[in-house]
């Protein structure tokens, strides 16, 4: 027998290993083995096993490192098609799968007992007090536990074992119940008719079974939520588990709290948890000990048995996109995973991505509309202040009145920046030389309280300079702003009233759910921060929600700039007015006749996307046509920049048989980062399948050691 092992390695094939006769019988695919490779050993995956091979000289594995597939057979299709359609190796997909706990050395285990179904005639006094004493403990004991609280010798437990009453079993230290369930579950609320009706049209490919794409288009604080948790209710009383996709971890605490108020059995994932408990929570999911997991974009790989649908709440955004190998896309990986498993799939968003909504208009998914807010709340009036005529103010005379009257009103109020940071540019008012990373394209921000000046592409930090190292003059200005200077300036204005910036410089990890509690229960007025406060929360005093600036995104050199502006405008937006007291909502711009955020502000995200994609249809991008982004990288700019050209030599046939369009080779907008000059090549196509295989052909490319090729298929951006 001969085995094909994958390796987390940027190899596209498989490497042919014979299986010992010890191994024979145990092998299987899903395992992980350690093997022979070039002059060293490595662990690598098993993922198909033959009879015969042609290849001639073949290396035996070496042992095995799981005693059973740590992955189901459905995990393993759905890695294959990964690894081919965004164009990577299939152990880097099987290891991206596998969460960081379980990955590690095999966990430290202990051998428990457990009772077991067998029958002893007649029951001995010491194997009587030993089932006694095991029906006293909550969990498996250990053999060492058992005898000692039981009070007899190892050879009554040997009895026991012979007659099938005991079975003795190996545990990892680590593993233990499920944290008890709440005392009583909430009941749920009675859905709202535009509720009702969507899930209607979602119950049948629940009750049976089977698969079909939902996009539910609801406006901020329609209830999508309720939708999700009354669909999910419907899946479990089938007998079937559900995978709630959520786009951030800092959106996971307070989305388990809804989840486990409703459910008893809920196991979360994502990689701010310990090693250890990743490893808990996915075994509890592998034994089919949950009925609802949520996590962020892995989380899509959960390897529950029985999968009965997958929930995408805000499908719309950028962190389902993974940025480094496999650079997949959890919204897509899950409808290709729901298509295999025959279930249904709700993607949810009050902006949804072009590519859904297209898909939806397209016929190829079913569109619900949630038009309306919860018990009849109005949306709060958007109002776009023209900021040119402020000079240069961060708050204009419209947004200071209307905070001042929130705060006196006893309102909450949210400022919100995409931007971190004191100061976005250090420049010399003598010379005008700007400060920037020395690594990268892009400006060095200014962060006052650390007194450092950090690029926010590398992370590269150093000092702030007191003189020009240009000119050596000591005139230097910092100008521009981020949430710091906001938040610095908001203290200023509103000296009375408690304030918090909440971005990734300020808080992280449980100073993060800590913060927006507070803010939650009133104890801190204004919230200060970036896009981490612009989805999914509910702060029902918040009356006045201030857009600092909504041109940050708007004029980026990428396709995307006009979908990502209306999207977050919205998003942040919807933080206001959650409660019978209302809300509004002024949103600060130089470009106030701007049709994106014209249509933000009436909220009309049919007419913008109909708009938006007329454009894209005319200049032939996604979602009219798909793209695959080729990135050449190398510490000098002409080795890159013949590199590029190179790849294009490479595959310009190709993409002529294929009906590509390719766009390129030319500099990258952000033409240098962490050292290493980019340029890029966009190829465009009518069918998703000729990417992957344009993919492939690039990477064939016979190219320096000095240069890196990236293949990004389906790009959220092209920056």
């Amino acid at each position: 027998m001969f085995a094909r092992i994958a390796f987390d390695l940027p190899i596209p094939t498989e490497f042919t290993y014979a299986v010992p006769e010890t191994l024979a019988s145990t092998l299987q695919p899903g395992q992980r083995v350690r093997v022979p490779f070039r002059t060293t050993s490595r662990i690598g995956w098993c993922v198909a096993l033959e009879e015969s091979t042609e290849v001639q000289k073949v290396r035996e594995i070496s042992a095995v490192v799981d005693e059973t597939p740590l992955l189901p057979e459905d995990l393993m299709q759905l890695a294959s098609w990964i690894a081919s359609y965004y164009v990577c190796s299939l152990g880097d997909v099987l290891q991206a799968m596998l969460p960081s706990g379980v990955r590690r050395r095999a966990p430290r285990v202990r051998r428990v007992v457990r009772t077991g179904t067998g029958q002893l005639e007649r029951r001995a006094p010491a194997a009587q007090a030993l089932l006694q004493a095991l029906e006293t403990f909550e969990s498996p004991p250990t053999i060492a536990q058992l005898l000692r609280t039981a009070g007899v010798s190892r050879s009554a437990l040997s009895t026991l074992e012979r007659a099938g009453l005991a079975c003795i079993e190996q545990m990892e230290q680590d593993d233990r119940l499920d944290a008890p369930a709440p005392a009583a579950l909430e009941q749920p609320p009675r859905p709202e008719p535009a509720q009702a009706e969507v899930l209607a049209a979602v119950a049948p490919d629940l009750i049976a079974p089977s698969f079909r794409v939902h996009l539910v288009l609801g406006v901020t604080g329609s209830g999508k939520t309720e939708v999700y948790l009354r669909a999910i209710a419907e899946c479990i009383r089938r007998g079937r588990q559900a995978i709630v996709l959520v786009p951030e971890i800092a959106l996971t605490p307070q989305t388990v709290r809804r989840f486990r108020a409703r459910f008893a059995r809920v196991a979360v994932l994502h990689s701010a948890q310990t090693h250890k408990t990743r490893r808990r929570e996915w075994k509890r999911i592998r034994r089919g000990e949950a009925d609802v997991v949520v996590g962020p974009r892995s989380a899509v790989f959960a390897p529950v048995p029985a999968l009965g649908l997958i929930v995408v709440d805000e499908e719309h955004e950028n962190s389902f996109k993974q940025d480094q190998t496999p650079r997949y896309q959890a919204r897509d990986v899950a409808v290709v995973r729901a298509q295999s498993a025959g279930c249904p799939v709700l993607l949810g968003s009050a902006t949804p991505s072009l590519e859904s909504y297209s898909n939806a208009r397209a016929g190829r998914y079913t569109l619900h509309h949630l038009p309306r807010r919860v018990r009849g709340i109005p949306m709060p009036p958007v109002e776009l202040v023209d900021m040119r005529g402020e000079k240069g103010r961060i708050f204009s005379t419209r947004l200071r009145l209307s905070v001042s009257e929130v705060l006196t009103d006893g309102g909450q109020v949210i400022l919100f920046l995409n931007r971190r940071g004191f100061a976005t540019v250090s420049v010399c008012r003598r010379c005008g030389h700007t400060l920037g990373c020395p690594h990268c394209s892009s400006m060095l921000v200014f962060h006052k309280r650390r007194r450092r000046t950090v690029c926010h592409l590398c992370g590269h930090e150093c000092a702030v300079a007191r003189k020009c190292s240009e000119c050596f003059s000591e005139a230097i200005e910092f100008i521009g702003w981020g949430t710091e200077r906001v938040a610095e300036e908001a203290a200023g204005a509103w000296p009375g009233a408690r304030l918090q910036r909440i971005d990734s410089d300020s808080v992280r990890g449980p100073q993060l759910e800590a913060a927006l509690d507070s803010f939650r229960h009133g104890e801190t007025r204004i919230l200060v921060g970036t896009q981490m406060l612009a989805k999914g929360h509910d702060f029902p005093n918040v009356r006045l929600v201030g857009i600092v600036n909504a041109d940050t995104a708007l004029h980026l050199p990428d396709f995307r700039a006009n979908e990502r502006t209306f999207q977050l405008v919205v998003q942040v937006s919807g933080r206001a007015g959650r409660s019978d007291r209302g809300g509004r909502v002024l949103v600060q711009t130089y470009n106030p006749d701007h049709y994106t955020l014209q249509a933000a502000a009436t909220g009309d995200y049919e007419d913008f996307a109909r708009r938006e994609l007329e454009e894209r249809e005319l200049l032939g991008l996604p979602p009219a046509r798909r793209a695959a982004l080729m990135i050449v990288s190398a510490e000098q700019d002409d080795d890159a920049r013949e590199a590029a050209r190179a790849v294009h030599a490479a595959v310009v046939q190709e993409a002529q048989r294929l009906g590509v369009e390719l766009r390129g080779p030319a500099r990258a907008p952000i033409e240098r980062v962490r050292g290493r000059w980019r340029w890029m090549l966009l190829a465009l196509g009518e069918r998703a399948g000729v990417l992957p295989a344009l993919g492939r052909r690039a990477q064939k490319t016979r190219l320096s050691r000095k240069v890196d090729l990236v293949v990004d298929v389906d790009p959220a951006a092209v920056l």
